[in-house]
């Protein structure tokens, strides 16, 4: 390798770290009167299950509300960057607040410790 080139990037490295949630922790997000479980949230994007129903397309434009089980809710816009069995993942067009999720990651900490 050249020294101006650069390795290929790992598609599992993050921008942004990830909170995970147990199942029963899960927030969940709120879209054209539909509710959906989130899996896992970043400052910048978040990922959501759908069981039924139809699926967005890669690159649509997503609008919605992400509500906390602890009560914090956001009103959310962005585009979906991955749709991977029945996962979406969003990238968000703003950021979602540093204090609600270093809020819910103590809380998952402290109630699940085992949890990563």
């Amino acid at each position: 390798m050249h020294s101006t080139e650069m390795p290929a990037p790992n598609p599992e490295l993050r921008e942004y770290h990830r909170i995970r949630f147990p199942i029963s922790e899960r927030p969940t997000f709120l879209r054209e009167n539909q509710t959906y479980a989130v899996i896992d949230v970043s400052v910048r994007g978040l990922r959501y299950v759908v069981h039924s129903g139809s699926f967005p397309k890669l690159h649509d434009p997503i609008e919605g509300i992400l509500r906390f089980r602890r009560g914090a809710q956001i009103k959310i816009t962005g585009t979906v960057v991955r749709i991977q069995t029945n996962h979406v993942a969003l990238h968000l067009d703003k950021d979602i607040s540093f204090a609600i999720l270093l809020a819910e990651q103590r809380y998952l900490h402290a109630r699940y410790p085992m949890w990563s």
